[in-house]
């Protein structure tokens, strides 16, 4: 298999499993995020990096364009009043793995089961996000 037909595999999944584990996720982001005073959704954060730019090019995706113009603190121009406006497989990477001490929190606090089945998830997500390169 070609590096180009590899790659492209490769997104593919991980375009899958991050719809797949969406509602894992919004499990706890549900309770956590909405009485959050301390955003970590930023701009800075919903920048999209080199190897995000090659996953959504294999999955031949429109890269959605981003106001370079404001403060990098700021908040993410794509945070909406019920989360991002993106779904989960078209976000940076960053956005999908970074888990704030209340998620976390939750995590402790829920059936472990939950938290065990998301972490083998992000696990393998992280796998493929990694074999990407870039």
């Amino acid at each position: 298999m070609d590096r180009h037909a590899s790659t492209a595999d490769t997104a593919r999944k991980l375009r899958q499993l991050l719809i797949e584990s969406s509602a894992m996720i919004e499990e706890y982001t549900r309770d956590a995020c909405p009485s959050c005073t301390d955003v970590c959704c930023r701009q800075k954060h919903g920048a999209y990096r080199e190897r995000d730019i090659i996953y959504l090019n294999a999955i031949n995706a429109l890269i959605p364009a981003t106001d370079r113009t404001r403060p990098p603190e700021s908040r993410c121009e794509f945070l909406g009043t019920d989360g991002c406006i993106h779904p989960r497989w078209l976000r940076p990477f960053k956005c999908t793995w970074y888990f704030c001490e209340p998620i976390v929190k939750a995590m402790r606090d829920r059936p472990q089961r939950s938290a065990r089945a998301l972490t083998t998830v992000m696990e393998e997500m992280i796998r493929l996000y990694d074999a990407l390169g870039g």
